[in-house]
């Protein structure tokens, strides 16, 4: 070796890493960051706005986002108990007994000072609502970055989501004619300053002459009619106006606005106002992001700063680097959205296994000619999200922009074994905040998601669907115990110092009503007014109807209930 490599070595290691050595071989400042590393740690810092959703015309519409978030709040759109799970086996009881209104709302179940989680199920690893989920319910907060929903990504926007869960009878179970009701007697002037432009006023008329709950498979829908014992607005309808150039043309002969028409049917038009109601709680979702967290101010001052600590920055090295997460965490929100199948067990109550879905089984069958498989993940979710039984695409009829194929990656995606056991990548923002993890709420610390990766994804019990599929990312990792504790205190950074508020809007009047119970159940009690709003709508479907609300400071009286035969 030359004398003069050998003294400028020799200079080095006395030195130490000093500014020369820094220059020679760190990226940046301090020997800490390697060649890449800063680079990759950057890359994953303040995330700009969410992506354009055309499917929903509301975005951005204040009016909009603020119904959304009366709607988000508002308890009366849920139904009574099922006590059914995700393949619709009896669940163990709900959150309310049977027959009783349940009382909960979107924000019930994703409480916006922990991102927008599940915090009030028990016992916590999925989500009960009207019965008991299969999963966990994922963040709301930064959901409106996500191009397909839901842990096995069966729907494409979030208006789809909010459809679903409206009237899943896992979650809220509400329904169609209901929120109609609902939205008629309580809503009406804040829905029509949103949608009367391009789908007309409300027809409060029209709505009152309909049964108070269905939705489709129950008769009360399905035996929706359109004639004049049911909607006056079923007759061809005109205003004789004579000052009216178009009344030159013979009524029946006049060609109508599409929402006229819409409105002619009451199966359509009870079924444009809950996907408006949908959008408009997404409209509201939209605004529900963060960027602000410890991590991103870390990475805008530069790799000298101070604002996470010494242990969060050698976590940081080891996300980009020895542990891997930035394989499928990557980018501003931590997430590629795509499925993986890391072999987490299908574990816990209501959990399905493969042995609950034999062949036949029209809930969940899990056999080669089976139309649905819970435990697939994301092989069923992307396989209902195709199907033409689908109604709610953004390439749909209720879509805003039905020539938008901005998701057809996912609608294209060849199904493929590796599929099977496969779920969503979640965000890692305020990942801190966020337990349970896991789809099926199997880790309640990020130190058990830490042993799950860093033992090679070895089982705590539960049965791992399709093991030969899974990842090839998943093996031992070799982490220190040090190691941990670093890769931790960095996700924690990852919270953001102003998650949005939980509060209800102001100037909307949300009703703090809970309406009747629907379906089998013999009475109703209507609900009470909002401090600015409008009185509680009824719901009592079977025998007798339940009273009438009691009117909001300013507001009007509920409407009184009406006895039904049960469907």
């Amino acid at each position: 070796m030359p004398a003069t490599s050998n003294r400028w070595l020799l200079l080095l290691a006395l030195t130490g890493c000093g500014r020369f050595a820094d220059d020679l071989f760190c990226e940046s400042e301090g020997c800490d960051w390697k060649a890449g590393e800063w680079s990759r740690v950057a890359a994953l810092a303040n995330p700009g706005p969410p992506p354009p959703d055309p499917s929903n015309e509301y975005l951005g519409n204040s009016a909009a986002e603020a119904l959304g978030q009366a709607f988000f709040f508002d308890k009366a759109f849920s139904g009574v108990p099922t006590e059914k799970d995700a393949i619709n086996r009896a669940s163990p009881p709900a959150r309310t007994p049977k027959c009783q209104p349940l009382a909960i709302s979107c924000a019930t179940c994703h409480e916006l000072a922990r991102a927008g989680v599940d915090t009030t199920s028990v016992p916590g690893h999925v989500s009960v609502g009207a019965g008991w989920t299969d999963v966990n319910a994922l963040a709301v907060v930064n959901s409106a970055y996500r191009p397909v929903v839901f842990w096995n990504g069966r729907a494409d926007s979030l208006w789809a989501l909010n459809v679903v869960v409206g009237e899943s009878p896992t979650t809220l179970n509400g329904n169609r004619l209901r929120t109609a009701h609902q939205i008629a007697d309580r809503y009406a002037r804040f829905y029509d300053d949103v949608f009367k432009e391009r789908f007309g006023p409300l027809d409060i008329a029209a709505i009152n002459k309909l049964p108070a709950n269905g939705k489709p498979t129950v008769p009360a829908y399905d035996n929706l009619i359109c004639d004049d014992k049911v909607m006056d607005r079923c007759r061809p309808h005109c205003d004789d106006n004579p000052d009216d150039d178009k009344d030159m043309i013979p009524c029946d002969e006049r060609p109508e606005p599409a929402w006229e028409v819409e409105q002619k049917k009451p199966k359509a038009m009870v079924t444009r106002i809950l996907v408006n109601w949908a959008k408009a709680i997404a409209a509201y979702e939209y605004r529900l992001n963060s960027s602000e967290s410890a991590f991103d101010r870390f990475v805008v001052e530069g790799p000298g700063s101070g604002v996470i600590s010494a242990s969060a920055q050698r976590g940081a090295r080891l996300f980009v680097g020895k542990a891997g997460c930035v394989d499928c965490h990557f980018g501003p929100q931590f997430t590629d959205d795509q499925f993986h199948n890391i072999g987490v067990p299908q574990a816990g109550v209501t959990v399905p296994l493969l042995a609950d879905c034999p062949m036949g089984n029209a809930d969940c069958d899990c056999s080669p000619s089976g139309s649905r498989c819970a435990p697939w993940g994301a092989y069923d979710g992307l396989r209902r999200l195709r199907s033409k039984a689908n109604r709610w695409l953004r390439t749909g009829e209720w879509s805003g922009q039905p020539a938008d194929l901005s998701r057809d990656s996912y609608i294209q995606r060849p199904l493929t074994d590796d599929l099977k056991g496969a779920w969503r990548t979640p965000s890692l923002r305020n990942v801190a905040l966020t337990a349970p993890y896991m789809h099926d709420g199997r880790y309640a610390t990020l130190e058990d998601v830490i042993w799950h990766y860093n033992t090679g994804g070895q089982s705590a019990g539960g049965e791992v669907v399709n093991p030969a599929g899974v990842a090839a990312q998943i093996k031992p990792l070799m982490l220190t115990d040090g190691e941990v504790a670093d890769l931790v205190a960095f996700l924690e950074t990852l919270t953001d110092k102003a998650l949005p508020r939980m509060v209800a809007p102001e100037g909307v009047g949300l009703p703090t009503g809970i309406g009747g119970a629907p379906g089998e159940c013999t009475t109703g009690t209507g609900g009470a007014g909002g401090a600015t709003g409008m009185g509680g709508s009824t719901a009592g479907t079977g025998g007798a109807g339940g009273a009438g609300g009691v009117g909001g400071a300013g507001g009007m009286a509920g409407m009184a209930g009406q006895g039904a035969s049960p469907p």
